[in-house]
């Protein structure tokens, strides 16, 4: 039964997988407008890592990344916007 559950985890992380670069896509599509066409591959490598990264000290770390948020976005309206944002990057790319 483990496996099965494995293989389901699996499965539907690999259905996800092409939402969450469509989100991604998304997303970024105003810095994508902005540069040419050569340096979008490793823009959205970055920005993979770079949301990875803080998805990893979110879990691990909430605390840290309050923090974080607050050195990033030390103007409130910039959080607020950042914060809706967010739930709409989770919303597209989760359902």
């Amino acid at each position: 039964m483990n496996n099965d559950l494995s293989q389901a985890t699996s499965q539907a992380e690999n259905e996800g997988w092409p939402r969450y670069g469509r989100a991604l896509l998304h997303s970024m599509a105003e810095v994508r407008a902005e540069t040419s066409d050569g340096v979008h591959p490793l823009l959205l490598e970055t920005a993979d890592y770079w949301l990875s990264l803080g998805l990893a000290i979110g879990t691990e770390q909430p605390e840290a990344a309050v923090r974080l948020l607050r050195l990033i976005e030390t103007e409130e309206p910039e959080r607020a916007e950042l914060t809706t944002d967010a739930k709409q990057f989770v919303t597209e790319a989760l359902g």
